[in-house]
């Protein structure tokens, strides 16, 4: 079973373009958002990760030049110990821009995966541990498409872990299929799912995926913002009590949201955006809180229409 010594993961979703829909984000990355600004910044947040015994990065295709930056990274270090996902299935399309018309499509096709396999592959060689299809939905059907599966199949007896990523309201419908498939195929080791205290749809199906021997990765666990400080209008009723009980606890808000994806047994990865040090260095000093006893958050849980429905309106910053 996949294991690290460190369950904090480093995500690039943030850094590797210059325009992302987290709540804040301008305000984190500056007013200079260049390739080589942008790459200087992602080089600085990770050998500060790396430093601090972060050894889980994830990037994708779609996110902007994240493969490019973590490669170039690693070959500036001495010796790398580390475990990369990667992911397929998005096609990033703002060229560099914050405001564009269409920032990413996707493309769950045999020849889109053929395709950026091959782009991955270059970009990462064989530091990438770990390829998954990104934000899997019900929709996408890409779980039966038996080339895909083929073609996924092939890339895992290269030595490289398959999984998927969810997104949507759906994630657990998502799961209990991929559950169902992997009981023939026997592919897929990684879950990459969408958890937090607004968004707990998926804990029991899960659950059962970990006892499956499928290693989680939580993401998105401040809710693209809305977990934070940064969140000043959005389910307010519900982040005012939050906030109330991270306050009780003498701990932030950001603490508490950490803390409590972290507790859950079955996750194995639980990833940051930190887009900063400060970031990065305030998600690590939860760490330092790990221990401390929570009540149940399960009353500020949102229905999975109405958390999904709210990220659609999340604005590229």
């Amino acid at each position: 079973m996949f294991k690290l010594d460190n369950k904090l993961g480093l995500g690039l979703a943030a850094l590797g373009r210059p325009g992302y829909i987290n709540l804040g984000h301008h305000l984190s990355i500056g007013e200079d958002k260049s390739k080589d600004t942008m790459r200087h910044q992602c080089h600085r947040v990770l050998d500060h990760a790396y430093n601090k015994g972060i050894r889980y990065f994830d990037v994708a295709r779609v996110y902007g030049e994240s493969e490019e930056f973590l490669s170039s990274w690693i070959r500036k270090q001495n010796q790398f110990a580390g475990f990369i996902g990667s992911k397929w299935g998005y096609e990033y399309l703002a060229e560099w821009n914050v405001e564009t018309d269409q920032h990413e499509r996707k493309d769950h096709s045999h020849p889109f995966l053929k395709k950026q396999w091959v782009e991955t592959r270059m970009n990462l060689g064989k530091s990438i541990d770990l390829y998954q299809i990104h934000s899997v939905t019900p929709e996408s059907s890409v779980l039966k498409d038996k080339d895909v599966i083929q073609e996924l199949h092939s890339i895992k007896k290269g030595g490289v872990d398959i999984g998927v990523s969810t997104s949507g309201p759906q994630q657990k419908e998502t799961i209990t299929a991929l559950l169902e498939i992997n009981k023939s195929e026997k592919l897929f080791t990684f879950i990459q799912c969408t958890i937090n205290i607004f968004e707990q749809s998926c804990i029991e199906v899960l659950k059962k995926a970990s006892e499956q021997g499928i290693n989680v990765i939580a993401k998105e666990i401040f809710a693209n913002g809305r977990l934070t400080n940064f969140n000043n209008n959005l389910h307010q009723e519900n982040f005012i009590n939050i906030t109330k009980v991270a306050l009780n606890l003498n701990i932030t808000i950001e603490d508490l949201a950490l803390i409590w994806v972290y507790q859950l047994p079955f996750v194995k990865i639980v990833l940051t955006g930190a887009s900063t040090i400060d970031q990065l260095d305030k998600n690590l000093n939860s760490l330092n809180k790990i221990d401390i006893e929570l009540p149940s958050l399960n009353n500020y849980r949102l229905s999975q229409v109405d958390y999904w429905n709210t990220r659609k309106t999340l604005s590229w910053n």
